[in-house]
């Protein structure tokens, strides 16, 4: 049967169990702006009856969790990887389009005036000015694809200093994880006590799956286990493994694990992303770009081969012969001897004074079907490299809106589980504020009984 006495550490072990509950409302709205933080719940659980004549021994804190639901979290690992590899691909992309220029003022442009200069010697083939004009074209056009070439090339290094990068980083937080392991196993694994350490470590793991993608398995510590490329370690627990990186042959950043390449292996995040801006998006374009120059110098050296010059010998190299198609547009440059000296510009068909017949020739080769198949032409091939790096950047782009909606979406959700409402803050502060009143007042109302007791027993004696 419950006494005075009892009723009284009843309503005090109340006043605590709302005081807890104000302190949890206290954590929460002061934790509203910091990034990972999961609210904070307060479970209650009723004081079994002593007898069978007891109402009850009151409430008591069975514990305080951060509320989460690890489906969300999972699904939010499983699709931030996808958007940092469109996110990745489409910067690096964007780089790559604005280097191709606007139409007519590029590589274009400069195909159209060089072919032209050769329309315009052939009104005049023997006058020094207009062959002068031909080797200043050319050269613009040698200095266009040089360019060309080299901006691409930036583009590689600077997606390989990305990958460097985020290497880095990501060794960084796998060291971080491994750190926070420690310490969860240290407080106990799993409780309010080190609630704070596992917002710190999910959101660590949130930014390690922006970078690469992971695979996560909780252990008994509380900590998580983390590998990424099919299965290779990252952490495990309070052990951290870095991804080491070497140089290949082009002296570009290799991903090692356990001294593995695993460059084929990585398939998301940003990691992925840069890794296929620079392998295999930006060299695809360097090959349509090289397939150019190497048929322009042949084509171009050929015919102009094919004529003669000014003194009636037969014409020499126009373009420095390309000895393979790779690199041909970086090393696309006119011949120095030809360039020093115009007379050797082989505009003739003949050794007759006056003949424009190859000047004609070369000109013609604007129109030629040279390239996709015998269907195109030099300006059809640029068009059609311009076309496919405008084509891949949209996709990137509409690809990392893609995955971004789909991971603000679940975002959305995660936060309704998780995230902390001011509203709702403002309701349970109010909901444990009147109970801690309530319970006071049944307090001050045990102890006034009390009081009163110990009064008449005090009288009687």
């Amino acid at each position: 049967m419950a006494d005075l006495f009892g009723s009284l550490t009843s309503a005090a072990r109340a006043l605590q169990a709302q005081q807890v509950g104000l302190d949890v409302v206290g954590q929460n709205i002061a934790n509203v702006n910091t990034a990972g933080y999961a609210r904070r719940q307060v479970n209650l659980a009723s004081v079994a009856p002593s007898d069978r004549l007891s109402a009850g021994g009151g409430v008591d804190v069975v514990s305080i969790r951060a509320a989460r639901d690890e489906f969300l979290e999972r699904r939010l690992r499983l699709e931030r990887p996808a958007e940092g590899r469109e996110s990745a691909l489409a910067d690096t992309l964007s780089v790559v389009e604005a280097a191709i220029g606007t139409s007519g003022s590029s590589i274009d442009g400069s195909l159209t005036a060089f072919f032209n200069s050769w329309s315009d010697l052939s009104q005049d083939p023997t006058s020094s000015t207009m062959r002068q004009a031909v080797i200043i074209q050319a050269q613009s056009l040698s200095t266009a694809f040089n360019e060309m070439a080299g901006r691409f090339d930036d583009a590689r290094r600077q997606a390989d200093d990305g990958i460097q990068g985020a290497v880095d980083d990501i060794n960084q937080l796998v060291q971080r994880i491994a750190a926070l392991n420690d310490s969860i196993a240290r407080a106990g694994g799993t409780g309010s006590m080190s609630a704070s350490l596992q917002d710190e470590q999910i959101e660590a793991v949130k930014k390690l799956s922006e970078f690469v993608d992971v695979d996560i398995l909780a252990n008994k510590t509380g900590g998580v286990d983390v590998s990424f490329a099919n299965g290779r370690p990252l952490v495990i627990g309070i052990n951290a493994y870095a991804i080491e990186v070497a140089s290949n042959a082009e002296g570009m950043a290799t991903p090692l694990s356990g001294g593995t390449d695993v460059t084929s292996e990585i398939s998301g995040g940003r990691l992925a992303g840069l890794l296929d801006a620079r392998d295999v998006a930006i060299p695809k374009y360097l090959e349509k770009l090289d397939a150019m120059a190497f048929t322009l110098a042949q084509q171009v050296n050929a015919q102009h081969a094919a004529g003669y010059d000014m003194n009636g010998t037969a014409g020499g190299n126009l373009f420095v012969p390309a000895g393979r198609e790779t690199g041909a547009a970086l090393a696309l440059a006119v011949d120095s001897t030809l360039a020093s000296n115009p007379r050797l510009v082989a505009a003739a068909s003949s050794t007759s004074a006056g003949d424009n017949g190859n000047a004609r020739q070369l000109a013609t080769l604007r129109d030629a079907r040279l390239f996709a198949g015998g269907s195109g032409t030099f300006n059809d091939a640029w068009a059609d490299l311009t076309y496919i790096v405008g084509q891949d950047s949209a996709t990137a782009v509409a690809e990392q809106k893609s995955r971004q909606e789909t991971v603000t979406q679940i975002e959305a959700l995660r936060d309704a589980v998780s995230g902390v409402s001011l509203d709702e803050e403002a309701m349970m502060m109010m909901k444990f504020q009147r109970a801690y009143e309530a319970n006071a007042r049944y307090f001050a109302a045990i102890d006034s009984a009390i009081v009163t007791l110990l009064n008449l027993v005090g009288t009687s004696l």
